[in-house]
């Protein structure tokens, strides 16, 4: 399978996808113990919505636009208070030029962002133009690291380093 973030950032699935991520990570972040994210399909970590490729499909206009576009509906109070910390985010992350939303926040630039200092990021991303792109992103920053290999091999390989039993190796077989 060919698949590109670019062509579908910021569609209704990944804008799902990544409410219950931001949710996710803030409920973690309760605790004092770090986390680790393992991202096994990272993209490029921030698209463009009014490049070619999202132009071409346009997903975004039905995605992030309906929430936060100019024009958006107000979200009922009860839908804002619970989307509260991704709107926060996305007020931060998205790009705007003008009144257009330009720019989108991929998985890996959204967990970035919600880090403290003792969690991790590592963020894998196959495709070579894609991952250049994501380890140019998160270069500077100590708490991600960035793979370029088969993202599910990568996760048995992570997840298999830090089991001292056997259940989850079992799992794998």
């Amino acid at each position: 399978m060919n698949y590109r973030h670019a062509f579908h950032a910021g569609n209704f699935a990944d804008v799902l996808k990544h409410i219950v991520l931001v949710l996710c990570l803030e409920h973690l972040k309760k605790k004092d113990a770090p986390f680790r994210v393992i991202d096994t399909h990272a993209g490029t970590g921030a698209y463009r919505l009014d490049a070619v490729e999202a132009a071409k499909t346009g997903e975004w206009r039905h995605g992030i636009a309906r929430i936060i576009g100019t024009g958006a509906e107000p979200l009922p109070p009860r839908i804002a208070a619970i989307l509260k910390p991704f709107l926060d985010l996305m007020a931060v992350e998205t790009v705007r030029e003008g009144q257009a939303l330009a720019a989108y926040p991929g998985s890996p630039r959204i967990v970035q962002a919600l880090l403290r200092p003792g969690d991790t990021l590592i963020a894998n991303e196959l495709h070579p133009d894609d991952a250049t792109v994501l380890r140019g992103m998160l270069a500077r920053d100590r708490r991600c690291k960035v793979m370029s290999v088969d993202g599910w091999s990568a996760l048995k390989a992570l997840l298999l380093v830090n089991v001292e039993s056997g259940a989850i190796e079992r799992v794998f077989k």
